[in-house]
């Protein structure tokens, strides 16, 4: 019996050590990094914030992860929606232990090495709002976006939303390196971005302002100042060294509050737009934008059309079946979008397909935050005119054929596109390549009478395709784009209902600013402190 005993214990022991290690292994070969983490933080006058989590993290190698772990700054707190960028209801839980506070948001499907995924979570967290003991008679808030110790953030931007009625020159900001300030549904708010964050690094902001624009506020003192009160004089003597250590290191480290200047749409022109994002700025259409993205594919040979009626049925190439590119042509987020819209059959599925023109659609917008619109369109109308200069002016018909080929997704944002390739080509053949496949696709569907079939399957080893007369072509394009652009889906009113119109997020007690047309990600947390200058701390991130 002893024996039996003995051997059971042995046994457990055993399975015990090789689910440690095992679980050791999976941490350690799991390489991960924030492609963006951004957070939007509405203050509420009854002394509450919610808080909206979008973050993009992508697995570069290692296990698969299944589910987030989001920190939050304090224990009272309710668990908004959490949607993935396909309109998935994700799961969650409080996960709270003591006094680390987070959210488990279990991902719709496992995450695997080369994806992305792309989240939002929205919560509601109690007692946010503190007096402000070095601004008399004012409130605020300081918070800290979560720091991840096994992942660098290349993107953080943090934008908090001041209550109704709180005016600029009201307002104090702590010193770290803000950008500007912005006005949503008449109410102001506070702007901070930042770049390239290291694992671990923590990027501290704080927001200042009177007190009479909430409700409720905490005063109860805490941390260093409520441990005095407690102790009184005679703790305070036994201690008096620590504590001038303390204070002058607490003295170096304060932030003093400074009066935000830069006000909305001061940085000028958002340049760095691709082509397809600025379809959207330029106002095309729905089923145009993309059309601007099946062209993209097309140009980087990650898929091929098969069939264009009644709707499109495309075929993805292999050295993209993993829907993420090669070192030599990776692809961009919209292009993933589009490619996880392709249902087993080929079509592409309406609502996935929305999902992708809205997921472009908020991610211009937010690029565009703090920049002037009105500027920005001029300077992609000019980049499109600069583009036809390039193919207007290239000197033989092999020149101008590859000119228009590498504009070719900003010459189809000019409106004029059909008639401007009947100008330019009007005396001139057109001289294609067997590896452009954006040109085969329209040449072997709409063309009456093709004469040259492409190798698709190996085009670098077919033969070299005859020369197109100039009209010829340019009539080929218009009808492969205006007919790509009515045969993206079957159904075009599902697929255009699908598309939710942009919605300015309002405030209210409940988390509910989760905009459902962003389809976004956050691993994220933030915290608030005792007081707006004094220090925080918060649960980092972590995925599993």
């Amino acid at each position: 019996m002893v024996k039996k005993s003995f051997h059971l214990l042995i046994i457990t022991f055993t399975i015990v050590f090789a689910l440690v290690a095992v679980s050791a292994v999976n941490a350690q070969g799991r390489v991960y990094h924030i492609d963006h983490e951004w957070v939007k933080i509405w203050i509420n006058q009854d002394g509450t914030i919610d808080l909206f989590y979008d973050m993009s993290l992508t697995l570069d190698s290692g296990p698969n992860i299944n589910y987030l772990f989001i920190g939050q700054p304090q224990g009272d707190f309710t668990i908004g929606e959490a949607v993935d960028q396909y309109g998935h209801s994700l799961t969650t839980f409080d996960e709270s232990s003591g006094s680390d506070y987070k959210v488990r948001v279990n991902l719709y499907q496992p995450l695997s090495a080369g994806n992305t995924v792309r989240f939002n979570l929205t919560t509601n967290v109690a007692s946010m709002v503190w007096e402000d003991t070095d601004n008399k008679g004012n409130v605020g808030m300081q918070f800290t976006p979560t720091w991840w110790e096994q992942a660098s953030v290349n993107n953080l931007r943090v934008l908090v939303i001041l209550p109704a009625g709180v005016k600029s020159d009201m307002v104090k900001t702590t010193e770290v390196e803000w950008d500007n300030t912005v006005v949503e549904d008449d109410r102001l708010g506070v702007y901070w971005e930042t770049q390239n964050l290291r694992p671990d690094e923590r990027y501290p902001v704080g927001v200042s302002f009177p007190a009479e624009y909430v409700e409720n506020y905490e005063t109860q003192s805490r941390g260093i100042t409520a441990f005095f009160q407690d102790f009184g004089l005679i703790l305070f003597a036994a201690v008096f060294g620590v504590i001038i250590i303390v204070a002058v290191i607490y003295a170096a480290s304060k932030k003093s509050y400074l009066s935000p200047q830069v006000s909305m749409e001061t940085l000028g022109i958002r340049r760095g737009l691709t082509a397809v994002e600025a379809s959207y700025l330029l106002d095309m259409k729905p089923p145009q934008i993309v059309t601007e993205i099946l062209y993209s594919l097309l140009q980087k040979r990650a898929v091929w059309v098969e069939s264009t009626n009644p709707s499109l049925k495309l075929r993805i190439m292999p050295s993209f079946k993993n829907k993420t590119g090669t070192d030599e042509n990776p692809l961009r987020y919209y292009e993933i979008d589009f490619l996880h819209a392709l249902k087993d059959d080929g079509a592409l599925d309406e609502a996935k397909l929305a999902h992708t023109v809205m997921f472009l659609r908020d991610t211009v917008e937010q690029k565009l935050r703090g920049y002037s619109r009105r500027d920005t369109v001029d300077y992609y109308r000019k980049i499109v005119a600069k583009a036809w200069s390039q193919v207007e002016q290239a000197g033989t018909a092999d020149l101008t054929s590859k000119a228009y080929d590498e504009q070719l997704l900003w010459l189809m944002l000019d409106p004029n596109h059909q008639s401007r390739t009947e100008t330019t080509f009007r005396n001139r053949t057109f001289n294609p390549s067997p590896l452009w496949f954006w040109y085969w696709y329209g040449y072997r569907h709409y063309n009456p009478h093709p004469t040259y079939k492409p190798n698709v399957d190996a085009p670098a080893k077919a033969a070299q395709p005859p020369k197109i007369p100039g009209a010829e072509f340019a009539n080929n394009i218009a009808t492969a784009v205006e007919k790509t652009s009515s045969n993206i889906v079957t159904d075009i009113e599902k697929f255009a209902n699908a598309i939710l119109p942009v919605q300015t997020q309002k405030a209210s007690h409940a988390p509910a600013h989760g905009d459902s047309g962003c389809v976004c990600a956050c691993a994220a947390c933030a915290c608030a402190c005792a007081c707006v200058s004094c220090a925080c701390a918060c649960a980092g991130g972590g995925v599993g």
